[in-house]
This record gives structure tokens, C-alpha cells and sequence, in this order.
């Protein structure tokens, strides 16, 4: 048995340590992860989701359907995310154009889909990754505004004709 002990215990001593050391990691990175996610979730709710609000309520006064999507849990392995949508589609092909922030570890992705008109080529936008401080009403405010002016501020005459 001692000769046994000799040739694997340090071995089996090692591996289990290895074991240990990887279940501590694993436990630390679920807890950041979840940190993340409250963190995402307090920004969401206080910050980006009053801003899609008024905007949603500001196009409905004027006839534009809208509308703000909350995926609030890891969904399909997808992170918690807020988007907002406006309800014009000129093609089958085309998808609604729309803005997505998303958590996306320390990090916010924000993801923008527009409007795409005949002739125009659908390209899926790669996502941008701010810092959380970055994400401010302001900062909503201004990436609504251009998604929105990229609706409707297009040459429709030439679309029409």
C-alpha cells in the first residue's frame, strides 16, 4: 500500500487539487456573471427602458407602431437584454428595424438593425460594446433619434416611383 501511495498519491493529491481549484473558479465567475446581470437588469429598468418608453409613446401620437421587448433572463443562452423595435418593414426580406442593448459580461452591446430599402444590401451590423457608465439617457436618446431618422430620412420617392 505504501508503495502505492508513493507513485500515486502525489498524483491523485494533484489532480484533486486541480478539481478544487477549477469548482472556486467556477463559483467566482457565476457570482461575477450574476453580479453582471443585476447590474444590467438595474440599468435596464432606471436608465434605458424610461427612454424607449417616451419614444414609444412619442411615435404612437404619431401613428408609428413601436414597441420595447425586455428578455430579462438568459434565454437559449442568449444575456438579458433590452430592445426596441419600429414596425416598418418595406419587404418580406427586411426585418423591423430596431436597436438592442444587451449584457454582455463588464461590458453593454448595443446592436442596430435599419431600415434596408430595394437596392439596398441587408448587412448584420456587428455589435458595439460600451463601458455601463457610457450607457445614459442621453446616450439612448441619441442612438434612438439616428435609428429613427435612418427610417425616415430616405429618398421614398424613389422608392414609390
Amino acid at each position: 500500500m505504501e508503495d502505492l501511495d508513493k507513485e500515486l498519491g502525489p498524483l491523485i493529491e494533484n489532480f484533486q487539487n486541480l478539481v478544487k481549484d477549477a469548482k472556486v473558479k467556477k463559483l467566482h465567475s457565476l457570482r461575477e456573471d450574476e453580479d453582471s446581470k443585476k447590474e444590467f437588469s438595474k440599468l435596464s429598468q432606471h436608465v434605458i427602458e424610461p427612454v424607449m418608453r417616451k419614444f414609444e409613446s412619442y411615435l404612437e401620437s404619431k401613428d408609428v407602431n413601436s414597441s420595447v421587448h425586455i428578455q430579462s433572463q438568459i434565454v437559449a443562452g442568449k444575456n438579458p437584454s433590452i430592445e426596441f423595435s419600429l414596425h416598418l418593414k418595406l419587404t418580406h426580406e427586411s426585418r423591423y428595424p430596431n436597436i438592442k442593448f444587451s449584457s454582455s459580461g463588464e461590458k453593454i452591446s448595443v446592436q442596430e438593425d435599419r431600415l434596408m430599402t430595394k437596392g439596398e444590401v441587408s448587412q448584420d451590423t456587428i455589435p458595439e460594446y460600451y463601458d455601463k457608465e457610457l450607457i445614459t439617457e442621453e446616450f439612448v436618446k441619441e442612438r434612438l433619434i439616428r435609428l429613427i431618422k435612418s427610417c425616415f430620412d430616405k429618398d421614398w420617392q424613389s422608392f414609390y416611383s
